[in-house]
């Protein structure tokens, strides 16, 4: 008996934490191309574009589910970049180098992080909960 809640309390546990893995900031994306994190900053930079060397100042992540929706941060660790710093993130959609705005900002309220789950999908959302929540948005389902 004893050997069997151990058991069952070492497998709650395992299961706990990959859920907790599987949900977690970037858990679920993908890394861009070159051309799509260009197009991807380019959108986001309202077309100014930003430097090859500035790239690395900015985290890029597609969802993997739906690889059409992308998200966009200040890289917090690289250095170099502290002029660049900003605490939102963005989303935006598109493929290849083409890509949109979809949402942006620090604080958005909450009736907007509900259409933007609904925008993205159950699955993208998911996958973008990190840049989500970077705008606020949190405990939206």
């Amino acid at each position: 008996m004893r050997r069997t809640i151990t058991a069952l309390a070492v497998a709650m546990l395992v299961l706990a934490l990959g859920a907790t893995a599987a949900f977690a900031d970037g858990s679920q994306t993908q890394a861009p191309t070159a051309k799509q994190k260009t197009g991807i900053l380019k959108a986001w930079s309202d077309g100014d574009g930003v430097p090859k060397a500035k790239q690395k100042c900015y985290t890029v992540a597609l969802s993997k589910s739906n690889p059409v929706w992308a998200g966009v941060a200040f890289n917090t660790k690289a250095t170099g970049c502290g002029a660049m710093a900003f605490d939102g993130t963005a989303i935006l959609w598109g493929s290849g180098s083409m890509w949109s705005k979809f949402m942006e900002g620090s604080s958005v309220d909450p009736a907007t992080c509900t259409a933007m789950a609904a925008a993205l999908g159950a699955s993208a959302w998911v996958d973008l909960a990190g840049y989500a929540g970077g705008m606020g948005c949190q405990n939206i389902d």
